[in-house]
């Protein structure tokens, strides 16, 4: 793909890392899809799942609470979901494109920011493959559907709605590093 290794500033309480980037700016946003620079497109896989014309004014990064991208690209795709999104990207940082970005995708269920109601309406939804909240079971980290997630991929921290530390899935690099691209090529839109 013509990835290229950036060193990342480091961030307070973090050590440099080093992130595999589709490189700065190298995505840019063609007849409503994500593209890469030269022009070649992104998997696309069409959801059913659509709302009308969407003007947005919002990005939403979520994790999808689910065992793959695939499996998620697939469950977001089914008319039966009654859910979508407009970007999956996988733990590898790869990206699939489930809905134009001036279609209302479904994504931020029932939700309100800053006086408006219905996120769905206002903004562009990007979920990232991950199991989210982990429950401990011994010395083992298990996902809510029953995987094992390795002690290297889970963070313990206090979620911002609750009071007490859980263990939650962490993101690699380069499933940070693709929604800081696709999210600067729709910024600059």
């Amino acid at each position: 793909r013509g990835s290229q290794v950036r060193v990342l500033p480091s961030l307070p309480d973090s050590p440099r890392r080093r992130c595999v980037w589709y490189g700065l700016f190298a995505v840019k946003i063609v007849g409503h899809k994500l593209v890469r620079a030269d022009g070649s497109g992104f998997d696309f896989k069409a959801t059913p799942n659509l709302g009308r014309r969407l003007k947005p004014e919002y990005l939403v990064i979520h994790f999808t609470a689910a065992g793959t991208a695939r499996g998620s690209i697939e469950w977001l795709t089914n008319p039966a979901a009654k859910a979508s999104a407009h970007l999956v990207i996988g733990r590898d940082g790869s990206i699939t494109q489930l809905a134009p970005f001036d279609r209302v995708a479904w994504h931020a269920g029932p939700s309100q920011w800053r006086g408006r109601q219905g996120m769905n309406l206002y903004s562009i939804g990007i979920e990232l493959d991950n199991a989210g909240k982990l429950t401990q079971v011994g010395s083992e980290w298990r996902t809510w559907f029953g995987a094992r997630i390795p002690a290297n991929e889970v963070v313990q921290a206090v979620h911002k709605n609750e009071t007490g530390v859980s263990g939650w899935h962490t993101y690699t690099e380069p499933q940070i590093a693709a929604p800081l691209e696709a999210s600067s090529a729709i910024v600059n839109e």
